[in-house]
């Protein structure tokens, strides 16, 4: 099987089925089927696409980004994801890095576009999904597609080939991006669905951004790979939107980032509004979840908050607590269905139960690489694992526990410092809506923690306070040496903290 053909085997079997709800719209497989099929053809017969060739999406949540997803799998091109909240410079370098020939867009990029256009070496042509084209340089998807076939294009696609290049955020260095095959994201659907035991009866809820790796697979390929439906939102901005589309379409699994589940643990909902929640499976994944809000969710709703890991170097899933069995507290919960997840030491030998150490990762959904980056592939894929960067332990049960992040790890006085450690006591504080922790040089220590903090509106706060909370709950080098209030964290889309930008803000 292969994205092509997993799509045309649910319209097959589930024809007049709905696929997809987005406000006041609706969609069966079929339809659905059929409109992905005309833009392929539009795309091949018309801007020449051809199996292997880069074509870029950037769009915003919306049922056209779903149909040029699965349009660009069925010509045997290569879908590239370009994140919406780019700048124009970080979108030219984007598509070129990765030589894309067309672009899928709609009508607020063109202005972004503008200035890059001439930059851009290898784009050849963009179309635009929501406007006529300003000038000729632009087609518009309602005139390319008229008249098209609706029959699926006959493409034969390996489960090898490339699916999707997805770039890294970033955040740490130049975006690279990460080359997804056919086969690696099937096997990342197949056993996400053993182990959530999902069904065509359930119905997802996306919220996330469509061009992020955990969205990708699990709201939008998911869905189609078990029959399901989709329930789309825009954003999670409209958060009256969001109860609303829970409310009329009784979706039964969130996939959400830890942002999101904070954001409904402090709301003030009624309970009637509570009790409309009738998600069986609510997945937090893309950032560590605070204890404190897992706790706090689960007192406040009826359905279990379930965190997972992954990366998008893994397609991305890798562990998650199960639905069905013991969850533990602060736990990513255990490897996937054919996925392995061990702990190595520096020199790439595994530790025992219960040390600290990398979390490697081995199994078909590990990317096959960082395209045109031969080496970067090779610093991170080491005799047959992936090295995540990523520190944690795992306990006698086999479930795994993250740490942080190896680059984001303190060294203070020679002693090592977790910053994840610290955040949760922050976020258990009754004051506390967000907190991060961050490294701050220092020329007698090497390196000092700094702790960020946003505090819930109305309520005094002194910095003495939070220092005088964590004094008898940590070890004396591991206390702040600094406390930051602000009110609003700079985040990536998925709401995860930029620690990066927290950095430029010491005092």
């Amino acid at each position: 099987m292969n994205l092509k053909t997993m799509l045309e085997s649910s319209a097959g079997k589930s024809p007049g089925k709905k696929l997809l709800f987005f406000e006041d719209r609706s969609a069966t497989y079929a339809d659905f089927n059929a409109e992905a099929n005309r833009l392929a053809h539009a795309l091949m017969e018309s801007l020449s696409v051809e199996k292997g060739d880069r074509v870029g999406i950037l769009l915003r949540n919306r049922p056209e980004f779903l149909t040029a997803l699965y349009a660009v799998w069925k010509c045997g091109a290569v879908v590239v994801c370009v994140n919406t909240f780019l700048k124009p410079d970080e979108i030219c370098f984007v598509l070129n890095d990765c030589e894309v020939k067309a672009l899928i867009t709609e009508g607020m990029f063109v202005e972004c576009l503008k200035p890059i256009r001439h930059r851009l070496q290898t784009l050849e042509s963009v179309v635009l999904m929501d406007m006529e084209p300003p000038d000729e340089s632009y087609y518009s998807s309602a005139d390319f597609t008229k008249g098209r076939s609706s029959e699926n294009p006959d493409v034969s696609i390996s489960p090898e080939d490339d699916a999707v290049f997805v770039y890294t955020s970033g955040t740490t260095g130049i975006p690279k991006a990460a080359v997804l095959s056919h086969h690696n994201l099937i096997s990342n659907v197949d056993s996400c669905q053993q182990h959530l035991s999902l069904t065509p009866n359930d119905r997802f809820l996306l919220v996330l951004p469509m061009f992020h790796s955990f969205c990708l697979t699990v709201n939008c390929i998911l869905p189609v790979y078990c029959g399901g439906s989709i329930v789309m939102l825009e954003s999670i901005r409209d958060f009256e939107k969001m109860l609303q589309a829970v409310i009329a379409h009784k979706p039964t699994v969130l996939a959400g980032m830890p942002q999101l589940y904070n954001v409904l643990v402090n709301a003030a909902l009624p309970e009637a509004v509570r009790n409309a929640f009738t998600f069986r499976a609510c997945v937090s994944g893309s950032a560590p979840l605070p204890e404190a809000v897992l706790k706090a969710f689960a007192a406040k709703f009826p359905c279990p908050l379930l965190e997972g890991y992954g990366l998008s170097e893994t397609s991305p899933a890798a562990a998650i607590n199960p639905l069905d069995g013991v969850r533990k507290v602060g736990s990513i919960g255990i490897a996937i269905a054919n996925v392995e997840i061990k702990i190595f030491d520096e020199n790439d030998n595994e530790v025992p139960v219960g040390e600290v150490g990398e979390l490697v990762i081995r199994g078909p959904n590990v990317m096959k690489g960082y395209y045109k980056r031969p080496e970067e592939t090779a610093d991170v894929l080491r005799s047959g694992w992936l090295h995540t960067g990523d520190i944690g332990k795992v306990d006698e049960d086999g479930y795994f526990y993250i740490l942080d992040r190896k680059k984001e790890l303190i060294i203070s006085k020679g002693m090592k410092v977790y910053p994840r450690q610290i955040e949760e006591l922050l976020y258990a504080h009754p004051k506390v809506v967000d907190a991060a922790v961050v490294a701050k040089p220092h020329e007698l220590h090497g390196e000092i923690p700094v702790a960020f903090i946003s505090v819930k509106e109305g309520v005094e706060v002194s910095k003495a306070e939070f220092l005088e909370y964590l004094r008898p709950r940590v070890a004396p080098y591991k206390v702040p040496r600094e406390v930051i209030f602000v009110k609003e964290f700079p985040r990536a889309p998925t709401g995860k903290i930029l620690k990066k930008e927290l950095r430029t803000m010491f005092s």
